[in-house]
């Protein structure tokens, strides 16, 4: 369905199918948060034939600014976010623009529009501006990166302008982190991110601290964060470790573990726990949607309760419950779920070699 929409874009464009390459443009960001991984990643996917690198330093003053990411193609670098004039210039000659979670100006979507380009957006439910204003330019496609939310998105914007596409993640970026996970070690270590803190604990670090003091058996929890934590995220039990660092390769953050545990109360795409499993980690999460469309019925935790917030829809956000989670700690700490299989998962569902055949529907030559 999504290739004979686009080829009907092609041909309401040209009036016949074209033979020559479509041109596409991406917007990137060139830093280490989770949307900077993504579009390089994506970049190297889809080798797109030109590059707006956002320098996010005015907004984003934390992350180290890397536009030698994408030395090999044709870039130009804007302050922030693009202004109207970075846009005229950027789409001059593209077929599609491609961005990751929203245009970072609107105005984007309205010339490419008025330029007869198409536009893809790989969007965040939770960060989608056109659910709270509707009177803003319309994509002409939405990738879901997961399938949370992804009927709503349907029901809202139409089924053939809504589809599920995750980004990439290549095995051979994890692959030392994967032999080395598979070896043994003295107790079992579990790994927790909290990354960059989110509204209402979205990773679930607090259920899992109450948890923690609930388990009874002898493990190893390092707790990663980017930045020093408040102290209520702090406990006193010789068995956690917290590590508070930004790493120089993203599959350094999985070496040397034996599972993920991230107990997550609401969101759609997780670039780690994507990279968990690529890393050979078995994951625990939370009972609610993605998670239990990706991971083994035995891997996921209950909830017990949920409330809800405002973002650009109302969001409902889960509780875990504590008691299970205490539970199946201990049970991995006795016996570990299968490592070979949290890799194939992730190989199924992320891996580049399955993922590029999808992408060129999407966009590639057309004849």
């Amino acid at each position: 369905m999504v290739e004979k929409m686009i080829k009907n874009m092609i041909k309401n464009r040209y009036g016949r199918e074209m033979v020559e390459k479509r041109k596409i443009g991406l917007l990137c960001f060139a830093n280490d948060s989770g949307i900077g991984i993504q579009t390089k990643r994506l970049t190297k996917l889809i080798n797109p034939d030109k590059i707006m690198i956002i320098d996010s330093r005015g907004f984003s003053q934390n992350k180290e600014f890397h536009p030698e990411w994408y030395s090999d193609y044709k870039t130009v670098i804007v302050d922030g976010f693009p202004k109207n004039y970075d846009i005229i210039s950027f789409i001059k000659n593209l077929d599609y623009v491609f961005a990751v979670e929203n245009p970072y100006n609107f105005y984007l979507i309205k010339a490419c529009n008025d330029s007869n380009i198409k536009t893809i957006i790989q969007t965040n439910y939770e960060f989608c501006e056109n659910l709270q204003a509707p009177w803003l330019p319309t994509p002409d496609l939405f990738l879901m990166p997961s399938y949370w939310m992804i009927e709503e998105m349907k029901e809202r914007f139409g089924k053939d302008r809504v589809m599920y596409l995750p980004p990439p993640t290549d095995p051979d970026e994890f692959e030392e982190a994967f032999y080395e996970n598979n070896t043994i070690k003295p107790k079992p270590r579990f790994l927790h991110i909290v990354g960059t803190l989110a509204y209402k604990d979205r990773n679930g670090t607090l259920d899992l601290l109450k948890a923690v003091k609930l388990a009874k058996e002898d493990f190893e929890l390092v707790i990663k964060s980017q930045h020093k934590l408040p102290n209520k995220y702090i406990i006193d039990d010789p068995r956690v470790k917290y590590v508070i660092s930004n790493v120089k390769e993203v599959s350094d953050l999985y070496y040397g573990f034996d599972a993920y545990i991230l107990p997550r109360r609401y969101g759609g795409l997780s670039l780690t726990t994507n990279e968990a499993l690529m890393s050979g980690l078995p994951v625990m999460m939370t009972d609610i949607s993605p998670n239990n469309k990706l991971l083994p019925k035995d891997w996921l935790i209950p909830v017990k309760s949920k409330d809800t917030f405002l973002a650009r829809e109302i969001i409902d956000c889960y509780y875990s419950d504590i008691n299970a989670m205490a539970k199946k700690i201990d049970e991995w700490t006795k016996n570990l779920p299968d490592k070979n299989l949290a890799f194939e998962i992730a190989k199924k569902e992320f891996s580049p070699e399955v993922l590029k055949p999808k992408y060129n529907k999407l966009i590639s030559d057309i004849y």
